[in-house]
């Protein structure tokens, strides 16, 4: 949707996940604390960083791919 939240797409990403690994009985748990503290959710090399800004001010619209990486060490 394009009305969705950062914050809101990266709920989908979980509830996503965490299905996906249910039906394939894969890991039971996922630390999505380590997660948020380790990498970055990005849409073209843009950090997606405030989870209030909304999808399309970033130009997201669907089937659109967005990625992880790893944030650097201070």
């Amino acid at each position: 949707v394009q009305n969705a939240s950062v914050l809101e797409l990266k709920k989908a990403l979980r509830r996503h996940v965490q299905l996906r690994q249910a039906r394939q009985g894969g890991v039971q748990h996922l630390s999505w604390k380590y997660i948020s503290r380790t990498y970055h959710l990005t849409y073209a090399g843009e950090k997606l960083a405030d989870d209030r800004k909304k999808l399309r001010e970033y130009g997201i619209r669907n089937r659109d791919e967005v990625s992880f990486i790893k944030k650097l060490r201070k």
